[in-house]
């Protein structure tokens, strides 16, 4: 099959105007003129890596702390907004929670019409109780090696990022053995100071977990956990482009302080994503309100998305954003968080044929996983 006269975007992440050949669900040729028996003319279409969210909790009615989950669903829905490899990200309930949340995962064989399944995001337990967010501040841990230990080996080692409040006691030697095992450490949920950033990230740590949500903020005096990461190279941060956790401003703000290669676009999405639902429900123990797209508990805080990394995605394609930058925020630079650049993320030879169709307009028209048409607007 080629796709033929697209605007794609390369493995450099330029803008190009070509054919892509794929055969047997990899990316065979890039060129101009291609020849083949099943040709799709892409005319004025624009040709994308698949996205790959690496933080969120659930979608399309199904959440990862469900009894029994129902992922082939969620996988499902998830390819339908080009969203083609994820990192399911834990929720912080009891002990005894977590590891039956990383055990569902590691069950979880797939399917081939859904997104990938590549890795396990532990948000927590090791957070600040002062920073929780929409979280239930109980089930918050003091960091421990040994219980961090038990959850990898529970998960069959599929946890390859972890959010850890850095002043918290303990929180050093936890991100020097995560990082020991090449497991990527995101500061979040943190009233750290500069210092105690610093320190971190001196450790190992090269990740913001939802850059200026569930932090202390910026202040010009004392920079806190947000001047240390936006102001060091070796860390990226995490945007959610949803327009709700994030002023369109402060988007443009972390996107001028860390560029494209340093921005992991993410939708930290829960299980509503997807669905009509509109009132109020309890997760985790806490009583969540679902209002026009937007998640808040009682006291107005943020408590996660009901949207998809496809329209954070529009937001900043919409707004201007080039789309070869957009492209690598939303793709490559997550899979280079979870070790996978080599084979998803981006549109080059040999790669496998994760990619998806956007119109004009930037609405969604089709998404390819392992070079199959699993939607089709």
């Amino acid at each position: 099959m080629v796709l033929a006269n697209t605007y794609y975007v390369d493995g450099a992440f330029t803008l190009k105007k070509g054919d892509i050949r794929i055969e047997n669900g990899v990316i065979t040729e890039i060129g101009k003129n291609l020849v083949s028996d099943e040709v799709m003319d892409c005319t004025g279409k624009y040709i994308l890596p698949g996205f790959i969210d690496t933080h969120f909790h659930g979608a399309g009615g199904v959440k990862v702390s469900d009894e029994n989950p129902d992922f082939d669903k969620m996988t499902m829905y998830l390819a339908t907004q080009g969203v083609t490899s994820i990192a399911l990200s834990t929720a912080v309930g009891t002990y005894t929670s977590l590891l039956k949340q990383v055990e569902n995962v590691a069950r979880y064989k797939g399917n081939d019409r859904g997104a990938k399944m590549l890795a396990i995001n532990l948000e927590g337990p090791y957070i600040s109780v002062h920073y929780k967010g929409a979280m239930n501040a109980s089930h918050m841990i003091p960091p421990s090696v040994s219980q961090f230990e038990e959850l990898c080996e529970k998960s069959n080692h599929m946890i390859k990022m972890i959010t850890i409040a850095p002043e918290l006691e303990g929180a050093l030697t936890l991100i020097e053995y995560a990082v020991s095992k090449n497991i990527r450490v995101f500061l979040g949920h943190t009233g750290a100071t500069y210092e105690q950033a610093v320190r971190a990230i001196e450790a190992g740590a090269t990740g913001m977990t939802h850059t200026f949500n569930a932090s202390v903020g910026l202040h010009h005096r004392n920079p806190g956990v947000l001047g240390a990461v936006l102001t060091d190279d070796r860390v990226s941060c995490e945007a959610i482009c949803d327009y709700v956790h994030l002023h369109p401003a402060i988007i443009k703000l972390i996107y001028k302080a860390k560029g494209r290669d340093k921005i992991n676009m993410v939708s930290d999405s829960v299980f509503v994503a997807g669905t009509d639902f509109d009132a109020f429900i309890e997760t985790d123990g806490v009583t969540r309100y679902i209002k026009d797209k937007k998640i808040t508990l009682a006291n107005g805080t943020i408590a996660g998305s009901a949207m998809t990394l496809l329209d954070g995605v529009q937001n900043l394609l919409r707004a201007g954003y080039p789309v070869q930058d957009v492209a690598k925020m939303a793709s490559y630079n997550p899979a280079k968080t979870l070790g996978v650049e080599a084979k998803v993320g981006s549109i080059e030879v040999g790669k496998c044929a994760d990619i998806i169709v956007l119109d004009g307009t930037f609405a969604l028209e089709r998404t390819y996983i392992n070079g199959k048409c699993v939607y089709s607007a």
